[in-house]
């Protein structure tokens, strides 16, 4: 979990899908904006890419190659690299593997 801030808000992202998971507000007694009920949804904020919603039976097709997709693409379950974070900044980078390619 990567950690970054400013004077008013405080930011928790998660390597894992490079997923927000908080986003508190200093100045409203640390309000998060953030979906946080993992009993009803695992999930918070995730990243969807490189689509957003479902192609016809989860595939679609690239240069006349049939590729597999899942719903809202492949970004979220992958794991992010951290390049660089100094606490205000995050930098982070996935680099293509074979679920990806």
């Amino acid at each position: 979990m990567q950690v970054i801030e400013n004077n008013k808000f405080k930011a928790a992202i998660d390597e894992h899908g490079a997923q927000l998971t908080h986003l508190y507000n200093k100045d409203d007694g640390n309000f998060d904006y953030i979906w946080n009920n993992i009993s009803v949804w695992p999930k918070h904020a995730p990243i969807l890419f490189p689509a957003i919603g479902r192609s016809e039976k989860d595939k679609y097709f690239y240069n006349g190659q049939e590729y597999e997709m899942p719903q809202h693409g492949f970004v979220a379950d992958e794991d992010f690299q951290v390049e660089a974070n100094d606490g205000n900044q995050l930098l982070l980078s996935l680099v293509d593997n074979e679920t990806t390619r």
